[in-house]
C-alpha cells in the first residue's frame, strides 16, 4: 500500500484572480441598467398613482364645492378686512396668493394640516398676520408651509433649489395646476382658458371641451444643477406672450445658457398661488424651459411641464385618468402669440389645454 502524500493546496492565480473580477465586473455592468430601469419603472408608476389621487382629490372638492380650486386665492373666503390687508398693512394679509393646492388637503389625507392653516392665528413680532399665514415673506416662519406633502413629490425627481432668502422650505412639490394656454397676466386672471385661474370657480360642467381632452395637472421637476431648466426659471423675460418660442433660445444641452439669469425656484413654495409656483401652460412642448417676466416669479410667466422620466411627462385629465404625454407631441406653431379666444395655435398640446377651445384633439 502506498503511503498517504497530502498534496500541497493550490490556491488561484493572480491571473485567474484578475479574470474572476473581470467576470463580475462585467455581470454588474449588464445588471445595473436593468436594475435602474426597474427601480424608474417603479418610481413613474408612483408619481402616475400620486396624479391618479390628486384628479380624485379634484373631483371631491368639487362634489363639496360645485367647483374646481383655483390656482390662487386665498385661504378662507373672509371678504372684507382680509382682502384690504397686504405684506405692508397690519394686520398684515397674503394678499390673495395662496395656491388652490391648500384647499385639496383634506382630500389627500391631510386634513389636521388644513386645519391648523384654518385656525391659526399667527404673529410676526407680535404683529398678527391674516388671513392665516404668509405665502412669501413670512413664509419660512410659518410651519404649515414647510410641511412635507409626500403626495405632491414624485420619486424620479430631486427636491430641486430651495426659493432664495425664503428657505428652509423642506415641503417642496413636483405636480402643477393647467393654466391652458394664457400667458400675459396668467397670475392675476381667472380666464388662463384652462381649468384654473385666479379666484376662479371652473365647473366640471364648464369643460366645453370634455373631462377627458382637458388636462388638470401635470408634472414639474425640481432641478438637479444651479442651471437645470427643469426646476429653473430664466428671469425678466420679456415678450413671451408675443413670441413663446423665445423662451426656447434660453436653454442648450438641458441648461440655460451664460448670461440668462436662472436662479428662480419653481418648486420649492408648494403653498404659493403665483403663477410660476403653481401652474404650467401647454404652449411649449414638455420638457422645455420655464422663463417668467420679472425677478422674482411674483408675475406672469410661461411655465412648462417637465419631469425626470424617459421621453415626457405624466398628466391627469379632467376625467382623473392618468396619460403620458410624449416630448413630441404635435405643440402647433410656438412662435405664435397667445389666443384670445378659438382654437389654441399651440397644436395638440394646446388643445389638451383649454377647457373650451373646441378643438378636436385627435392621437397623441
Amino acid at each position: 500500500m502506498l503511503p498517504n502524500v497530502r498534496r500541497p493546496r493550490r490556491g488561484f492565480t493572480l491571473i485567474e484572480l484578475l479574470v474572476v473580477i473581470a467576470i463580475i465586473a462585467v455581470l454588474i455592468g449588464l445588471l445595473l441598467p436593468a436594475v435602474q430601469k426597474v427601480r424608474e419603472a417603479a418610481a413613474r408608476a408612483k408619481c402616475s398613482n400620486n396624479l391618479k389621487q390628486l384628479g380624485i382629490a379634484h373631483h371631491a372638492y368639487h362634489d363639496v364645492a360645485g367647483n374646481l380650486i383655483f390656482s390662487r386665492g386665498r385661504t378662507n373666503p373672509i371678504p372684507d378686512a382680509s382682502a384690504a390687508a397686504t405684506r405692508s398693512t397690519n394686520p398684515r394679509g397674503n394678499e390673495d396668493t395662496i395656491s388652490g393646492l391648500v384647499h385639496l388637503l383634506p382630500y389627500i389625507e391631510q386634513a389636521p394640516l388644513y386645519a391648523q392653516i384654518q385656525l391659526d392665528t399667527f404673529t410676526d413680532g407680535g404683529v398678527p398676520i391674516m388671513p392665516f399665514g404668509m405665502p412669501r415673506d413670512f413664509g419660512a416662519q410659518y410651519a404649515p408651509w414647510r410641511s412635507v406633502i409626500p403626495l405632491l413629490q414624485c420619486p424620479s425627481s430631486p427636491l430641486g433649489t430651495e426659493y432664495p432668502d425664503r428657505g428652509p422650505y423642506p415641503g417642496r412639490r413636483n405636480y402643477v395646476l393647467c393654466l391652458g394656454d394664457k400667458i400675459l397676466n396668467n397670475h392675476s386672471t381667472a380666464n388662463t382658458r384652462g381649468a384654473f385661474g385666479f379666484k376662479s370657480k371652473t365647473r366640471l360642467a364648464d369643460i366645453g371641451d370634455g373631462t377627458s381632452n382637458t388636462i388638470l395637472m401635470s408634472e414639474q421637476g425640481g432641478n438637479q444643477s444651479a442651471t437645470d431648466f427643469r426646476g429653473l426659471a430664466a428671469n425678466n423675460q420679456s415678450g413671451l406672450n408675443t413670441n413663446p418660442a423665445g423662451c426656447l433660445a434660453t436653454v442648450t444641452n438641458g441648461q440655460y445658457t451664460v448670461g440668462v439669469q436662472s436662479a428662480r425656484a419653481l418648486t420649492a413654495l408648494w403653498h404659493s398661488g403665483l403663477a410660476p409656483h403653481v401652474g404650467f401652460n401647454t404652449v411649449l412642448p414638455p420638457n422645455s424651459p420655464n422663463c417668467i417676466a420679472d425677478n422674482w416669479g411674483d408675475s406672469w410667466g410661461l411655465m412648462s411641464a417637465t419631469s425626470f422620466h424617459t421621453g415626457g411627462v405624466n398628466v391627469v385629465m379632467g376625467d382623473a385618468s392618468v396619460r403620458f404625454i410624449p416630448n413630441g407631441i404635435n405643440a402647433g406653431t410656438s412662435s405664435s402669440a397667445e389666443p384670445a379666444s378659438g382654437a389654441s395655435p399651440y397644436g395638440v398640446w394646446g388643445a389638451l389645454g383649454t377647457v373650451s377651445g373646441g378643438e378636436v384633439v385627435g392621437n397623441y
